[in-house]
């Protein structure tokens, strides 16, 4: 080891040196460090060609897997500055060495190595505005740690003020930098003279370093400068030594981008969430949605009549379409919709029976309007830079009730879906003394209706758990407002002119409202009106006047009759009956509005025959004017809540005159009270 008067050399290297048989060599058993004298070429070291060194320059990762901005706040702490909460940070970045780009050419003649021992010193280089408008650069020291075999990384502590000037920069101007005085070792040689003789001088054969012998080292033998090293006026030596050079890197807004936004995070009170914006750090940090709405796009109304409202979400960029009313979800499975017979066990119930519908609601957003908020937000300020993705609202927030405003007689209950997809249940019970098929029959009306569409609420759909108010908006159970998946495909085919192929792959038959054709980055053009053309099920048509887009959307919803025959819903609700196969139902006959005097009328009797089963007689009821209602109780099918109670009842009235028949028709399901007055005898 040198003693403690041997120099040890700090700075940048000197110009090569030989002696004067115009060698300089190292002994062959010291470890193998650069010639800190012998400069190559710019940012290489010797001591030959064949065997060379270089001073790396640093560059930032590509996509750094370390990069993190943490920002804590300790509960209580006041910053005396501003009152404000105090902001304590990590910034974390990977740096890797590189060889300077005009060493690294394949007809470079030297096999380079990095310099050994590579410290590289790095800080951070704050830009900082005093209160008078005027700035400076602040150094923060940075503490490295080995990532793998060739990159490093850096953390930088911060606090106060200087925490939000470093986000600034990161996020906004681009002005943080990075500064290395990075070390290596290396040998440095020098001449060693004997005292008072003061050969060789410093001079053409010699400028690098020189000392003479003195202190305490002393001339023994096994020292570094033996005796017989200054048998003559002096000698080269060798000393291990340490070596500095600079490098300077710019940040820029190499990290605002969305894969690293997330990764800017703060902490308080037991929640870590990504920063939103530079408000974060001017507050106490408390839970805060990202979505804000976006208002840069203009009337939504006009543009996108499906949507009721857009959201950005500034960490993430996802745009949030909130549909204006979401629907009985139609997949190539069928309307996703069901009906099931469950016992009911309660002493109020006159039927013995239940019902509970379970429909899968989704987004009602038409496809072409979604085509164009896509083109439409790449021009939008907030996607400068960034990659914006449209996406619809994911499922039902619990936050806030959601309501079927338009069935009271029904409870209702929402459930999470699938995706976007909400699930919504209706159960049916008696209403005395309405019983539940009946209710039924009127519910599945009102679901076939034109419009208005009778059965109508509103829902509450999730964008986080944050967001404040809940997002509302419309739900609407009709066969005529669905919500479409995946029933319909559309694929262009080339030619003169292109076309495309709509095909109806679910066992419903749709009708086709508009197609248009999409290209990548720009809006739907041209969008052709394809005016309610109905598509069967499992059919195939040809669009005319699309097929040279990218891809091809259909705007189309449900062909629902109108009327829909009542036997037709099957179609489009799958009707359960292996809970209960049979209800029971009240067959009633009302005279109580008829003037059985004034009629002449002594006696009414009803003999009720049920179509469906004509064989199987109903008790009769006979009405006075003294009973003027009577009712009986018959077991039906689960399933007459669908198809109906249609029967036949034949009155015999009794009057002083004689006794005549009258025949009329009736659904006991439409209907389960048969009304008799005046006009029904005659």
């Amino acid at each position: 080891m040198p003693q403690t008067w041997l120099v040890a050399r700090t700075g940048d290297h000197i110009d090569s040196v030989v002696n004067e048989s115009r060698t300089a060599e190292l002994p062959p058993d010291v470890p193998s460090m650069p010639r800190l004298e012998s400069d190559i070429v710019a940012d290489s070291l010797g001591p030959t060609v064949e065997g060379s060194w270089y001073l790396p320059e640093f560059v930032l990762l590509d996509e750094d897997p370390n990069f993190a901005f943490d920002v804590v706040q300790k509960e209580g702490e006041v910053s005396d500055e501003d009152g404000g909460p105090v902001n304590r940070a990590t910034l974390t970045v990977t740096l890797l060495p590189v060889m300077p780009e005009h060493l690294d050419s394949p007809t470079a003649e030297a096999d380079l190595s990095q310099v050994p021992d590579l410290d590289p010193g790095v800080s951070l280089v704050v830009p900082v505005t005093r209160d008078d408008g005027t700035s400076f650069d602040r150094r923060v020291a940075g503490s490295v740690s080995s990532f793998d075999e060739a990159a490093l990384t850096a953390s930088f502590e911060l606090t106060g003020s200087l925490v939000k000037a470093v986000y600034i920069h990161l996020t906004r101007s681009g002005r943080l930098g990075l500064a290395f005085d990075a070390t290596y070792s290396g040998y440095q040689t020098t001449l060693v003279t004997e005292p008072d003789v003061g050969f060789p001088v410093h001079g053409p054969i010699f400028e690098g370093f020189q000392f003479e012998v003195f202190g305490d080292g002393g001339l023994t033998a096994g020292a570094p400068l033996e005796p017989s090293l200054l048998d003559r006026f002096g000698s080269y030596v060798f000393f291990p030594s340490t070596a500095r050079f600079h490098r300077d890197l710019a940040l820029g807004l190499t990290y605002k981008t969305d894969t690293y936004r997330s990764r800017f995070t703060i902490s308080a009170e037991g929640m870590t969430r990504p920063i939103i914006d530079g408000d974060d750090l001017d507050h106490p940090a408390k839970e805060r949605s990202e979505f804000r709405e976006l208002t840069t796009i203009g009337d939504l109304t006009t543009k996108y009549p499906s949507l009721r409202r857009v959201l950005f979400g500034q960490v993430t960029g996802t745009v949030i379409a909130v549909p204006a009313a979401y629907g009985i979800l139609v997949t190539k499975r069928g309307a996703l919709a069901s009906c099931d017979s469950i016992v009911d066990e309660s002493p109020a119930s006159i039927s013995g029976c239940r019902f509970h519908f379970t429909f899968t609601v989704g987004p009602m957003a038409d496809p072409i309007d979604l085509a164009r908020l896509r083109a439409d937000i790449s021009g939008i300020p907030e996607a400068v830079g960034r990659t914006l993705r449209v996406a619809l609202p994911g499922g039902l927030d619990t936050r806030a009730a959601s309501t079927l405003d338009g069935f009271p007689t029904g409870k209702a209950s929402f459930g999470a879906g699938e995706g976007t997809t909400i699930t919504v249940g209706v159960d049916i019970t008696d209403d005395r003394p309405t019983p539940a098929a009946t209710i039924v029959n009127l519910f599945l009306q009102q679901l076939a209706a034109p419009d208005p569409a009778p059965l109508f609420g509103s829902i509450v759909v999730r964008l986080d758990d944050i967001f404040d108010p809940p997002v509302r908006t419309s739900l609407l159970l009709s066969l005529r407002h669905t919500a479409h998946a995946d029933e319909l495909t559309a694929t262009a085919r080339a030619g003169h002119p292109p076309t495309a192929t709509a095909v109806n792959q679910g066992p419903l038959d749709l009708e086709l409202l508009r197609c248009a054709d999409v290209r990548d980055g720009q809006g739907p053009e041209p969008i052709v009106p394809l005016g309610g053309a109905v598509l069967a099920a499992g059919q195939t048509t040809t669009l005319q006047g699309v097929g040279a887009g990218t891809t091809v959307e259909v705007t189309r919803g449900l062909h629902v009759a109108e009327p829909l025959p009542k036997a037709a819903m099957l179609k489009f609700l799958a009707f359960h009956t292996q809970t209960v196969q049979e209800v029971q139902h009240p067959l009633t006959v009302n005279a109580a509005g008829l003037n059985f005097a004034a009629e002449g009328v002594s006696s009414i009797t009803a003999q009720i025959t049920l179509a469906f089963n004509p064989d199987d007689p109903v008790p009769s009821l006979t009405l006075t004017p003294s009973h003027t209602v009577d009712f009986v109780h018959v077991s039906l099918p689960v399933d007459s809540a669908v198809t109906g109670l249609d029967s036949t009842v034949l009155l015999t009235v009794t009057t002083s005159s004689g006794v005549r028949t009258v025949s009329l028709s009736h659904d006991f399901i439409d209907d389960p009270i048969l009304t008799v007055t005046s006009s029904t005898l005659h």
